[in-house]
């Protein structure tokens, strides 16, 4: 019969005790573990606020200032507001070096890079001037008459296609073109008529020319807030 060393022999039961204290305390460990409960396990995780986080789209400057050159608008200076980044509104003041005038418009800007196209529309008018100081600064009479022809102003719409370059957020030049439509209004248009046609009987109602023209424009763009 085999038998086991006396060391081993001894130390059986003293591996027998230690082994089942280990046993019982793992036991008594899950015993005092609360229950799951149905209703916590139940909740949505928590929600993120987007705008909290770092990658979340940085604010856009909403204000700014243009200033252009072209035709038909003239020399022109406007406010501009951008609500939302692609849209932007602008309203100001312009002059065709005769009269003053007002225009008001508003921009598509589908990209937020240093190139980006431009979709734009105006509508402008122009106050009443003297048509004589532009004949006089052309050094010409393209009407062959000396009648003075006053009260002369139009209103236009223009829609152009344009190309921007610059930081959508500061700093952007652009070049527009497309087309505009065009009323001028002759309001003493009798006058002219008389020495134009050599009658001094004939009477005429306020004249109104109606057309078609290229739109070109040419300028920048500053952000401000």
């Amino acid at each position: 019969m085999l038998r086991l060393a006396p060391s081993l022999s001894r130390r059986g039961p003293a591996w027998a005790c230690a082994l089942m204290l280990g046993m019982a305390r793992d036991a008594l460990a899950q015993d005092t573990l609360p229950p799951p409960d149905p209703a916590v396990d139940a909740l949505p995780p928590p929600s993120v606020d987007a705008s909290s986080s770092p990658d979340a789209t940085a604010s856009v400057p909403m204000l700014g200032i243009s200033l252009d050159a072209g035709v038909p608008d003239g020399v022109g200076v406007s406010a501009v507001v951008r609500p939302v980044r692609w849209l932007r509104l602008h309203g100001g003041v312009t002059s065709n070096t005769l009269s003053l005038g007002l225009r008001a418009g508003a921009g598509w800007v589908p990209l937020a890079t240093l190139v980006s196209p431009s979709l734009n529309v105006d509508v402008g008018h122009y106050f009443s001037a003297k048509y004589n100081k532009l004949v006089d600064r052309l050094g010409s009479n393209p009407l062959q008459t000396d009648a003075p022809i006053n009260d002369v102003g139009y209103d236009y719409a223009s829609a152009t296609v344009g190309l921007e370059i610059g930081s959508p957020n500061r700093f952007a030049a652009f070049l527009r073109v497309g087309l505009s439509y065009s009323t001028l209004t002759i309001d003493d248009a009798e006058a002219l008529l008389q020495d134009v046609t050599d009658d001094p009987d004939v009477t005429a109602t306020p004249l109104s020319l109606r057309f078609t023209s290229p739109s070109v424009k040419l300028g920048f763009l500053l952000y401000f807030f």
